[in-house]
């Protein structure tokens, strides 16, 4: 039986699938594959990394291109060592996660749901309006109640499509920045965040903090933005003076997350924080001197920057935040 694979599918969980598909137990898909002696794994710890011939030959068994296999597959490009087929340990970073339950459904294959690894410890499915996560928590939860969540999500999509990598470091810090704000009752913790909250029927575990605070945690990520690519070129925000420029940004932050209030009731302590962080090095009177940045400068991807030289492409926010303080887990202390 033909099978395509899911976007972002393991290895191992198309593996399976694909034996399901032909009443076939799955190490026997890996004997044929190349693996001699199979055994049982749980693919939400271990995947199957495949050389290129072992590939080729899961392309032919599947009866779908391998160029396809490869762009569906997040792995299948990882090279097996020394063997054809190798089952080993999930790598540092990658998060597994069952697909949308109607999207297995919507297939009508009757096959188990797929598993899916990607950088990030939550998903959004734009199909169905789902919020995918690996805790109980926060785990195939609908949106119906807070479609911001996913207008949100596209902007982050979006962000990340322009900027590059640095995107991520910048979600990182805001969603540390939200975290912060809830946990001491600020800004939106008592109103917008408490409603969400309700309506998505959350808990208080770091997931459902994210969750709840996604959609402002973005737009500040945007913001952000707004402040890193003018620190690119050693440019003050809006055209400042020096001294200024974090209060400047703060204020216009605090605007576009209709928060305004909250940030002068306190909100703004953690946003100064960040700035500290991300402060402009070129001292001021070099800045006077140097050459305006090139056209366009507004649309370019941004490289790297201190404090995130070297920022993970994966795995868990808080572990790349620059901030001074960390949130996460059940457990989270300032």
């Amino acid at each position: 039986m033909d099978l395509s694979p899911v976007h972002g599918e393991s290895t191992g969980s198309f593996i399976s699938r694909l034996a399901e598909a032909n009443a076939l137990p799955a190490a026997q898909v890996l004997e044929l594959l190349g693996r001699r002696t199979p055994g049982a794994a749980d693919w939400r710890l271990s995947e199957v990394l495949l050389n290129r011939a072992a590939a080729e030959r899961l392309a032919v068994l599947a009866s779908r291109d391998v160029e396809l296999l490869r762009r569906a597959l997040p792995t299948l490009a990882t090279r097996a060592g020394d063997r054809e087929v190798r089952v080993a340990a999930w790598p540092d970073g990658w998060t597994v996660m069952a697909e949308c339950r109607m999207c297995a459904h919507r297939r009508g294959d009757g096959l188990q749901a797929a598993w899916v690894a990607g950088a990030e410890t939550w998903q959004v499915c734009m199909r169905h309006g789902r919020w995918l996560g690996t805790t109980d928590a926060a785990e195939q939860r609908s949106l119906e109640a807070a479609p911001e969540v996913a207008v949100a999500h596209r902007r982050w999509l979006r962000l990340k499509d322009r900027l590059g990598l640095y995107a991520r470091a910048l979600l990182a810090d805001s969603a540390q920045v939200c975290g912060y704000w809830w946990q001491r009752r600020q800004m939106g913790s008592a109103t917008v965040w408490a409603c969400r909250r309700r309506e998505l029927g959350l808990g208080r575990a770091w997931a459902c903090v994210f969750l709840a605070t996604y959609p402002e945690a973005v737009r500040l990520a945007e913001a952000m933005a707004v402040y890193e690519r003018q620190r690119r070129w050693g440019r003050e925000f809006d055209d400042g003076a020096p001294d200024w420029v974090s209060r400047r940004w703060i204020d216009w932050a605090g605007d576009r997350l209709g928060m305004a209030e909250g940030m002068e009731r306190g909100g703004y302590r953690a946003l100064r924080a960040w700035t500290m962080e991300h402060r402009i090095a070129t001292p001021v009177a070099v800045r006077r001197r140097q050459d305006p940045p090139p056209p366009g400068y507004l649309r370019q991807r941004l490289p790297l920057m201190e404090p995130h030289r070297g920022f993970p492409e994966r795995g868990p926010l808080e572990d790349g935040s620059c901030l001074p303080w960390q949130l996460g887990g059940l457990g989270t202390a300032v």
